[in-house]
């Protein structure tokens, strides 16, 4: 194999082509193995973190959550291919938000206006400059049968939340939030009001592509 003098400079790409001149066929092959592992690697390397202090860029991150869906523990394997846990409370509560394969999941409060209430963990459906985030869980119960109470009861929890760029939430399907805040907002972009000609409306659909749409034109 050649020698490579430790003092060459230059960008990785330039070191590793001048790497392969000096080496032999085989080594040839093994190293272009390798960069091609190393090159899978970096492209799979797309989960991370966030917490008040820092964001830690990592793979298979999972994480579990006590009754008040507060972060219990996190696991994850670093850069170095080693598997980490987190069950540090105090860090556990500066998490803000996790990104995994492609989806934002935020901490939200699970009332809009108690931001130091219990929290939620929901997805981030609209991103930019106002965030939209939404969670749906649903849970059947069934009666007693002996006593001819056996129909099933399904009942759900729904939180579809803007997050304005000073960190508020506004509950949307709550009118007074969207009439009183989230409208005087929008209507406050001359390039928004001009393009938009829809409805005010608190569906999915209208609000997801209303907010899009705002991200898009207003800085």
């Amino acid at each position: 194999m050649g020698k490579i003098d430790k003092k060459i400079k230059g960008s990785p790409e330039v070191l590793a082509y001048l790497f392969l001149e000096k080496s032999n066929p085989k080594m040839k092959k093994l190293y272009c193995y390798l960069l091609l592992l190393l090159g899978f690697a970096a492209v799979a390397q797309k989960d991370y973190f966030i917490s008040d202090t820092d964001t830690v860029r990592c793979f298979n991150i999972s994480y579990k959550l006590t009754s008040q869906s507060y972060l219990a523990s996190v696991n994850y394997t670093d850069t170095n291919q080693d598997n980490m846990r987190i069950e540090d409370k105090a860090y556990l509560a500066s998490i803000t938000s996790f990104y995994k394969n492609g989806v934002h999941i935020d901490r939200i409060p699970q009332v809009a206006d108690k931001p130091k209430s219990y929290v939620k963990w929901a997805e981030r459906v609209v991103d930019g400059k106002l965030k939209v985030n939404f969670y749906h869980s649903e849970m059947t119960t069934y009666g007693n049968m002996s006593f001819n109470h056996g129909g099933a009861v399904t009942t759900g929890i729904t939180k579809f939340f803007i997050k304005m760029p000073d960190g508020t939430f506004y509950d949307i399907r709550k009118n007074s939030d969207l009439k009183k805040h989230i409208v005087p907002y929008l209507s406050s972009c001359p390039e928004f009001v001009a393009a938009f000609k829809g409805k005010f409306e608190e569906d999915y659909d209208t609000f997801t592509k209303m907010i899009a749409l705002y991200n898009s034109l207003c800085k």
